[in-house]
């Protein structure tokens, strides 16, 4: 099937005329540019279909049936949790970003229920336009879809940083075209639906996370209740004695949750990178240090002060490193942008079109001062003799520590970034740091070399239990 008319005329029967398109129309080059590259070989779509509801959703998946093409599902215009292109069967795009309704915030419980096309900076948003002042973890990009996000289970920076685990409620559209809810809202007239996270049963969230198995129609949202205080803090690390020694300190730290936020501890060039993506004035400090790390501290006042005394007596062990708070803060482009994300702001809004592109993984490891610099050595030994520039920093979260990186790449060069990209990820993983997160350019790669085959097995079992036909395709099973 070459003929987008095809999937197009049919569709604009369920959702009008201007919400059916063709693939090559001018309107879709933000998904063409977002859907353009991937490691693995793929056939086009040809078309994008713009649905606002629910039943219509049920609709275009039965039309595909019906017809015979796939559905590849985009959350919004930011492409953030954007499903991939794959195998041989004629695809359209299954664009969310009509789906934008907040259908309930509840400021008594702290919670949102949204459609996934609303954004971080929707959101937010709203909750101000009612006086309410709770926070929504976030992105750096505030027009990323929060629904997007939890598919890929990302970690925004304030204690509410677990995207996923601060989820709570789920409604999806299965492949047969029946509407479920999972948790309570499995349950007739259920009022804790937003509540509490788990069924009767099995838990099943999970599965529609990093998968194709269902299409995501609304999520349940816990929100974190504004602080009486706010106690952001920054650590210049100036050599590698200093990164370990504080990752050291961190891990009792962050176990402990004495210091509650994601703890971000940035190389000079993610600071640069974050800055000029953001647009934001200034520059990153020349005497900033080779690595600069970056927390919270969240309470009462009174509480805050003391933890605090605790939390620097314990960073002043740490060698050369000067620390700064927001009592007396840095000059730094960064430490202003940083300081927003830990108090639930994002620092830019863009959508995919606007944003460069960029190859992207996360290993995992123990928060172990030898860890990180281990991890630092095989990406320089394997970046920097290609002369491929990178950008990279950790992520310390309630156990884990994450070595988050990013290659910025032109079309031309994916093919010779994306090779030295898994090249790197399998010196990693014979390390003992397992991939985490990667972008859609390298999920089909990465999946198949580093799930095993049992997980693969399960996978392809429940992707053929849930999709026989095919209608839907994204992380696992393209």
């Amino acid at each position: 099937m070459t003929d987008p008319g095809l999937i197009v005329d049919p569709a604009s029967q369920i959702i009008g005329t201007n919400n059916a398109i063709a693939f090559s129309d001018a309107r879709a080059a933000p998904l063409r540019h977002l859907l353009g590259d991937s490691s693995a070989p793929t056939v086009a779509p040809i078309a994008v279909l713009m649905p606002d509801s629910v039943e219509q959703v049920q609709r275009l998946i039965e039309l595909a049936r019906t017809v015979g093409f796939a559905l590849v599902t985009v959350p919004n215009a930011a492409g953030n949790g954007a499903g991939l292109v794959g195998g041989n069967k004629p695809a359209a795009v299954l664009d969310l970003s009509r789906m934008d309704e907040i259908i309930e915030f509840n400021a008594d419980s702290g919670y949102a229920l949204v459609e996934p096309g609303v954004s971080f900076d929707q959101l937010r948003a709203h909750i101000g336009s009612l006086g309410s002042s709770h926070w929504v973890d976030c992105d750096e990009n505030g027009a990323n879809s929060i629904s997007g996000s939890i598919n890929e289970r990302a970690f925004g920076y304030t204690p509410y940083g677990d995207h996923l685990l601060m989820q709570c409620g789920m409604e999806v559209v299965t492949a047969n075209g029946e509407v479920m809810r999972t948790g309570m809202g499995a349950l007739p007239d259920s009022d804790t639906w937003q509540l509490f996270k788990y069924n009767y049963g099995p838990y099943l969230d999970g599965l529609f996370t990093r998968s194709d198995f269902a299409v995501v129609t609304k999520v349940g949202v816990w929100l974190m209740p504004a602080p009486p205080a706010y106690h952001p803090f920054m650590v210049t690390l100036p050599e590698v004695a200093a990164l370990e020694q504080a990752i050291e300190v961190m891990r009792a730290l962050k176990i402990g949750m004495v210091v509650p936020n994601t703890v971000m501890i940035s190389h000079r060039s993610a600071d640069a990178e974050l800055v000029r993506v953001s647009d934001a004035a200034g520059l990153v400090s020349a005497d900033s240090g080779e690595w600069t790390l970056y927390g919270a501290l969240y309470g009462l006042p009174e509480n805050v002060q003391i933890t605090w005394e605790m939390v620097a007596g314990a960073l002043a062990s740490i060698p050369n490193a000067k620390i700064s708070t927001i009592s007396e803060p840095p000059q730094d482009a960064a430490w202003s942008l940083r300081t927003r994300l830990m108090h639930g702001e994002p620092v830019y809004s863009k959508t995919a079109e606007q944003v460069d592109r960029k190859l992207r993984f996360s290993a995992s490891a123990p928060m172990e001062g030898s860890a990180a610099t281990a991890m630092r050595d095989i990406l320089q030994a394997s970046f920097t003799q290609k002369n491929i520039t990178f950008s990279y920093e950790y992520a310390l979260t309630w156990r884990t520590m994450f070595m988050q990186v990013a290659i910025g790449y032109r079309t031309e060069d994916l093919t010779a970034y994306t090779e030295a990209a898994l090249e790197t990820i399998a010196t990693l993983t014979a390390a003992g740091f397992a991939i985490s997160h990667d972008s859609r350019e390298l999920t089909t790669a990465v999946s198949a070399a580093h799930t095993g085959s049992s997980l693969q097995h399960l996978y392809r079992s429940l992707d053929t239990a849930l999709d026989p036909d095919g209608i839907l395709r994204g992380g696992w099973s393209s």
